[in-house]
């Protein structure tokens, strides 16, 4: 008996039965699991997206963002895993999540495979320096008149590719480790304790352009962004060289075979796949293609302007792009650089990139 009350709780009774996305969505109210705290960086971004969203969707259900917080994402999206695929629920992962599914985080019961991706909402990173470095462009970053102190949370996640950055690079870094976000970085920068950071380009734009406006900051790098398998330039700041392109220009030729690929690989599934919003795999048809026809229309109408400059100003990941990005990155990734990057954070930082 117990065991039918619980099947009977968790059937999809309530999903409309019916190819007509009007029809499905009508008076329905969404679920949008956000496995990170109020406030942070991916529920910044799931709430300035949920508010416009609802008007793409034919029905115009209603949006109910539900923050699970915990395990750099994997509690909320276990949870997800385990709901009912109705269509009516759809999570947004980040990086960390990306990192925790890939390095083998003993917290993961879910995989990207029983998941349709919707979006992927790029985010580039970018490098800069502090006044007391006196740097004033790339190329000076290997005389700086002072040792460089970088702060972050842990040798791990979104932190993997900043330090790899700077290790490729070949430039002497103290590493401060124990911050609590990367905002608590930002502050320690303004305030003179660390002289080189990173920081995604929402953030990039929100706090610390004003600083390189007031000539308390210098951007040096970014990332870079991968494109049809190439890493080129980030869109949103052309005049700045990616980490290679400025290694090349120093050293007059590319880094190390191996750490490159793995340098590449960083940048697809943390700054390409910043963000993925999914559904699952077994949710009606009709669903999932209203949630990808809603993106579509999304990102066409004027309206979402002001929200993509504030996402970081980039274009949506969808279709085929979307689809072999998460294939190369997430579904089948290549071992031998998982391989590489796990043995490099251990024997570089002594960190264990399945603890995140």
């Amino acid at each position: 008996m117990v065991a039918l009350l619980f099947t009977g709780c968790a059937r999809p009774s309530d999903t409309p039965q019916t190819d007509d996305p009007a029809k499905f969505f009508a008076g329905k109210t969404i679920r949008w699991v956000v496995p990170y705290k109020a406030g942070g960086g991916t529920d910044t971004s799931a709430r300035a997206l949920s508010a416009l969203l609802s008007d793409y969707i034919p029905g115009n259900p209603k949006i109910q963002i539900e923050n699970i917080e915990g395990g750099n994402g994997v509690l909320g999206s276990n949870e997800f895993a385990q709901s009912d695929p109705s269509g009516l629920a759809i999570l947004l992962t980040s990086s960390s999540t990306n990192n925790a599914v890939l390095f083998g985080d003993p917290a993961v019961k879910f995989d990207f495979a029983d998941f349709a991706p919707i979006v992927g909402i790029p985010a580039g990173g970018t490098q800069y320096v502090a006044p007391e470095t006196k740097i004033s462009k790339p190329l000076e970053l290997w005389n700086s008149a002072v040792p460089f102190v970088y702060g972050g949370i842990t040798a791990g996640g979104g932190e993997l590719p900043r330090i790899l950055a700077m290790d490729m690079l070949g430039i002497d870094v103290e590493h401060v480790w124990g911050y609590e976000a990367r905002s608590a970085v930002q502050i320690a920068f303004s305030q003179g304790e660390v002289n080189i950071d990173g920081q995604s380009t929402a953030a990039y734009l929100e706090s610390i352009a004003p600083l390189v406006d007031r000539g308390e900051a210098t951007p040096v790098y970014t990332a870079g962004m991968m494109k049809d398998g190439k890493l080129v330039r980030d869109p949103a700041f052309p005049d700045l060289p990616h980490a290679v392109e400025l290694y090349e220009e120093k050293y007059g030729k590319l880094p190390d075979a191996k750490l490159l690929e793995a340098y590449k690989f960083l940048v697809l599934t943390g700054h390409n796949l910043q963000k993925e919003l999914w559904v699952q795999n077994d949710a009606p048809k009709v669903a999932i293609d209203a949630y990808r026809k809603a993106f579509v229309d999304m990102q066409k109408d004027p309206k979402f302007d002001g929200v993509r400059t504030a996402l970081g100003g980039y274009d949506f990941l969808m279709g085929e792009s979307l689809e072999s990005d998460v294939n190369t990155a997430l579904l089948d990734p290549p071992q031998d650089i998982l391989e590489w990057l796990a043995q490099y954070a251990k024997t570089e930082y002594g960190a264990d990139l399945s603890r995140g």
